[in-house]
């Protein structure tokens, strides 16, 4: 019984964020050129990769920001579930200051080299904690089945992976039919 109900906290809490965001991120790499529908994913992100892809740290200066991030923390599974952790480390660090301004005082202090400093500090210290989220996410969630989360993560974002590459095919056949049509 506490398995099923761990398996159900892990769809919720991490299969259906895990599964939209692995959606997104790779339908618009689809949508925007970086991948091609001709070539598994898996293949994009190996070190020798031969794919043509733009999704590699080759071209990562002409990615858009979350991409370059993705390629940046070693892209498949690995480096979305980086990226994602360093999306909420980061959201999480403003929500906290936004929540703390007292005054004019919180907000001038922003402007200050040792806040600037602390920032870039706190940038370097999030890019390693998301890097190595599989130990950061374990303080966050009640669970004493950690991998059952894993593997709940990773069949989300193997089926969005499928979906993704699935919708965008889909797509660009309908796109193709009505310009046939006209």
């Amino acid at each position: 019984m506490n398995t099923i109900l761990d398996i159900l906290q892990a769809i919720l809490f991490v299969g259906i964020p895990v599964g939209l965001f692995s959606f997104l991120m790779i339908y618009f790499s689809y949508h925007k050129g970086y991948l091609s529908t001709d070539i598994e994913l898996k293949d994009v992100f190996k070190k020798n990769s031969t794919t043509g892809s733009s999704l590699s740290r080759k071209h990562k200066k002409e990615l858009l920001f979350l991409h370059s991030k993705w390629v940046t923390f070693g892209g498949g599974f690995y480096g979305l579930i980086a990226l994602l952790t360093f999306i909420v480390i980061e959201l999480t660090q403003v929500f906290n200051f936004l929540f703390s301004i007292t005054g004019w005082q919180s907000i001038t202090a922003l402007f200050s080299l040792d806040t600037l400093i602390a920032m870039i500090i706190d940038s370097i210290k999030n890019m390693v904690q998301a890097a190595l989220w599989f130990s950061y996410w374990p303080d966050k969630f009640n669970t004493d089945n950690y991998i059952v989360w894993i593997v709940v993560a990773y069949i989300a974002y193997r089926f969005s992976e499928k979906y993704a590459m699935r919708y965008t095919v889909y797509q660009r056949k309908l796109a193709i039919e009505e310009a046939v049509e006209e």
